[in-house]
């Protein structure tokens, strides 16, 4: 009955939507075939300089900025989207605060959900300034362009272009690709075509054209192509390609794990070995203003009405199902069939004037205070997180905080703008290379030895096992003082050969789930792998128990993509026909 009720109702809004649009359309037929305006004259840039600063333009959109789109929705850790649909965080804040995200982690949003709306506003805004760029390169005759900075150039804007069309491909699937030849994207292209080809094509240009290493930090090299391509291979089951690819990066010693978890999290290490791939960001430099800053988060930092630099609006609050998933066993390895019975002891429904002891007993995996703020344990150098105090309604998001992207408060003077810690200079990690580790490993589990996918896997945790203590101070967990939990993680000792498919991909996915919580690929894998349905709703069923408004909340196969904003398909019409259809269900 759920099932069939949700499905009305979307069917109802989107029917009914759609009915004053083909009214409005009927009456408006010239008008709506009228030319778009503000269209870039390519003809004006005629210099190599002028051409940069176009190229430019294409990478400030990976901040989740461009003309009235702000980066909450759109900003390239995907969390709200990644994670909340994939079980690791709720929404936070209130629940009236950004009410359209309530719609998306009830996996109920309508075509008008205004976060969706502005991720496609910034991935298709950026791509059409990529196609600006290679326009102007095609029309043009740039007299200080030498052929093979011309090259350089095509290749960095293709990278781009195929990373923003990646990005609505996992978001919509069925999508436009919108190239350079299109002179009105708006309402001539269909999205009645798989664009993998098309991403491929970009992705494989740029890999056969891009530096093996760039003067400029945050361009993309070839390295960077590569695991891009092998992601995309990924995403389609072709395993033997992605492999292919994969090893070609990790045998190239060009890059390496990080000697601490931290270091991939903390300003002063921005662009270090394990970057393969950073949006830079930058404060207290020239232009740079906050807005330049980390601001895709800035909402997400807790609400310490009593730290005033720290405080946020509380959104992105950790999942108790994730907090629980780093529990870990005697043996130091994941409790991956069991972490559920049981609830990691929290405080739920506690005043932060009343006794609370957190639980320093239960073996747990050191990943688990990096990702996660919670009571009784210090929150990086600011203080001991207090509990309640620092939640806007524990009641409908539960006890936690995000911690990954929050700078120390030691770092406020050189790596935030005002002294705010939310108008941070950190990095995002596009791809680091943990996660060519973690596809490499599953790779192997498909098409290769398990051995070597058990050997990627434990280097991961051989790094969580040894690289999780950083001197922040002796009010750190990891400082001065004596540890915040249980701290207890290994490596798989036992040889993996002989072991199904199905045992190593859980153990292979779980890895991926603590290593990359909070940075936005959790729903999308889950989605890639086929399972989906079977998770999520597991999930809700034991989250709902302790957040009561995802009561109802039911996941569907068709929830695997979004709904394609109507405002696109309005605008689509050309002779009084959409060229945009909507996705399944909606």
């Amino acid at each position: 009955m759920i099932k069939i009720l949700k499905t009305i109702k979307k069917r109802a809004i989107l029917m009914m939507v759609a009915t004053v649009a083909i009214s409005l359309l009927n009456g408006c037929v010239d008008l709506l075939d009228k030319q778009p305006l503000g269209k870039l004259n390519e003809s004006i840039f005629t210099t190599k300089d002028a051409v940069d600063k176009l190229v430019i333009s294409c990478y400030s959109p990976l901040n989740g900025f461009i003309t009235g789109v702000w980066g909450i929705s759109s900003g390239p850790d995907n969390c709200f989207f990644g994670d909340m649909c994939g079980g690791n965080i709720h929404k936070g804040s209130t629940p009236g605060d950004i009410g359209s995200w309530m719609q998306i982690e009830r996996f109920n949003p309508t075509g008008d959900n205004s976060r969706l709306r502005d991720k496609w506003t910034l991935v298709y805004g950026a791509i059409e300034r990529c196609n600006d760029v290679l326009r102007t390169l095609n029309k043009n005759e740039i007299s200080d362009l030498k052929e093979t900075d011309k090259v350089q150039i095509v290749a960095e804007v293709r990278f781009l272009r195929a990373y923003y069309h990646f990005e609505a491909k996992k978001f919509w699937n069925m999508v436009p690709y919108i190239d350079e030849t299109v002179e009105d994207p708006q309402r001539r292209v269909p999205n009645d075509k798989d664009i993998w080809p098309n991403i491929e094509a970009d992705f494989s240009f740029a890999m056969a054209n891009l530096r093996e290493s760039q003067i400029e930090p945050g361009r993309p090299t070839k390295a960077a192509a590569q695991s891009y391509l092998a992601e995309v291979y990924l995403f389609q089951q072709k395993y033997s390609q992605a492999k292919i690819l994969l090893d070609v990066v990790i045998a190239s010693g060009k890059y390496q794990l990080m000697p601490n978890y931290h270091d991939n999290f903390n300003p002063a290490k921005n662009n270090n070995k394990e970057a393969v791939w950073q949006n830079q960001v930058a404060v207290n430099v020239a232009g740079a203003g906050y807005d330049r800053s980390q601001r895709g988060g800035d909402l997400s930092f807790p609400n310490t009405t009593d730290l005033p630099q720290l405080n946020g609006a509380g959104f992105n609050q950790p999942t108790f199902d994730l907090v629980n998933a780093y529990k870990t066993g005697v043996d130091g390895l994941p409790l991956i069939d069991s972490y559920y019975n049981s609830d990691f002891k929290h405080d739920q429904g506690v005043e932060s004037k009343a006794e609370f002891f957190p639980d320093t007993i239960t073996p747990v995996d050191p990943r688990l205070d990096w990702v996660v703020g919670r009571r009784g344990v210090p929150y990086h150098d600011w203080k001991t997180h207090p509990g309640k105090d620092w939640i806007r309604d524990q009641v409908s998001a539960g006890p936690y905080n995000q911690k990954k992207y929050v700078i120390l408060k030691s770092q406020l003077a050189m790596y935030s703008y005002d002294n705010t810690a939310k108008f941070n200079a950190m990095n995002f990690n596009m791809i680091r290379y943990a996660a060519v580790l973690l596809w490499a490993a599953e790779c192997e589990v498909e098409v290769g030895d398990p051995e070597k996918a058990r050997l990627y896997v434990n280097m991961i945790r051989e790094r969580a096992r040894t690289g999780y203590y950083v001197k922040l101070g002796p009010s750190a967990p990891f400082g001065d003082g004596k540890n915040a939990a249980n701290y207890k993680i290994d490596t798989y000792k036992k040889p993996w050969s002989g072991e199904s498919k199905d045992w190593l991909r859980v153990r292979v996915r779980f890895e991926k789930r603590l290593e990359f919580a909070e940075e936005g690929r959790q729903f999308f894998d889950l989605v890639r792998w086929g399972i989906a349905e079977e998770y999520i709703n597991a999930y809700l069923a034991r989250e709902k128990k302790l957040i009561t408004f995802l009561e109802g909340a039911i996941f569907e196969k068709t929830d695997s993509y979004f709904p394609i904003p109507l405002i696109q398909i309005d605008r689509s019409y050309k002779d009084g026909k959409p060229t945009l259809t909507q996705n399944p269900g909606y």
